[in-house]
């Protein structure tokens, strides 16, 4: 049985569910993309039909390994929805298409059913993902190249018929709102940071009122690490309360109270067993009252702040979430 999903501004049906494929933490890396390949087909076998990627990741290469595996096997590749992610040192014009040519070889892949601009600031142009100076500090484009020149190359994407929809990643609700009047194509998705001490209310108000989907990467903040305000929502005792009135796990309380929301969500896992496990949140319903109970644990708590370009005018997160 398909899962639900919620239907993008083309008509696409992009799944609530997916699996995400991005690193612990910004910066850091597998030392194996192994865990990955064998995530994906796990994923796949167990009924996902969503799988979120990026360029920067460095891991499409093991995602295509595993989509060549089942794709026409275990499911058929218009059935599968696959994203990925225009990294910060690719918004120069010049260099969007190679960008999106370099994830469709890597993934093995005719088509993107989704491209994203993952971040609103650009970088200096080169293969070095996260380049920085002397103090740590990210090595900014220069000239600087805005949001929206790179935004026009990715239209292109879509004319060229590479990409099905696109959208952008970490946008506030103003720059959001900038491409959604300036572009000639709309973006169908913006993907954030959002879990119940980061709740984005603001924003998916404005995006619900202009047809885009939200989705929410680390959706379950960042199990392990104590950087939430010195806790993991997973730990919340409301969480665990509403978890075992429902007899589910604190985890897919927190992934349903988002699809219910309608935020489509994205979390990483390599053990097949919390690959499982995240996937049986359809099959209960969160009261209004435990609704309302998760939003109210807001806290504006960010994990994933991009601090190495704060200075930069359009570093997003000084403005509305």
């Amino acid at each position: 049985m398909a899962l639900p999903a919620a239907t993008l501004r083309t008509g696409a049906r992009m799944p609530l569910l997916g699996l995400g494929t991005g690193p612990g933490s910004v910066g850091t890396w597998q030392t194996s993309t192994e865990p990955i390949y064998e995530a994906v087909k796990v994923a796949i076998d167990t009924g996902y039909r969503h799988i979120d990627n990026a360029e920067s990741y460095a891991e499409e290469q093991a995602v295509g390994r595993a989509l060549r595996e089942k794709v026409g096997s275990v499911v058929e590749r218009k059935d599968i929805f696959i994203t990925s992610k225009l990294w910060n040192t690719r918004h120069h014009p010049d260099d969007v298409l190679p960008a999106c040519q370099r994830s469709l070889t890597d993934l093995g892949l005719d088509y993107l059913d989704l491209y994203l601009m993952h971040f609103p600031v650009a970088w200096t142009r080169g293969d070095v993902y996260y380049p920085k100076d002397e103090n740590g500090r990210a090595i900014l484009a220069t000239p600087d190249v805005h949001f929206m020149d790179t935004w026009k190359a990715m239209e292109k994407l879509v004319d060229a018929g590479l990409v099905k929809a696109i959208g952008v990643s970490n946008f506030n609700i103003s720059q959001m709102e900038e491409v959604l009047t300036n572009g000639r194509i709309k973006p169908a998705v913006n993907q954030v940071e959002s879990h119940p001490y980061l709740v984005c209310s603001k924003l998916l108000k404005c995006a619900a009122d202009n047809n885009v989907v939200i989705t929410a990467f680390s959706p379950l903040g960042r199990p392990g690490e104590e950087s939430l305000h010195g806790v993991s929502p997973l730990k919340d005792p409301k969480v665990i309360s509403i978890a075992e009135k429902h007899k589910k796990t604190p985890a897919q309380v927190c992934l349903r109270w988002q699809v219910q929301r309608g935020v489509v969500v994205v979390p990483k896992s390599t053990t097949p067993a919390r690959i499982l496990e995240n996937s049986q949140i359809f099959d209960f319903e969160l009261s209004t009252e435990d609704m309302e109970t998760i939003s109210g644990l807001n806290k504006d708590a960010r994990i994933v702040k991009f601090g190495m370009c704060d200075d930069h005018p359009q570093w997003p997160f000084n403005g509305e979430f």
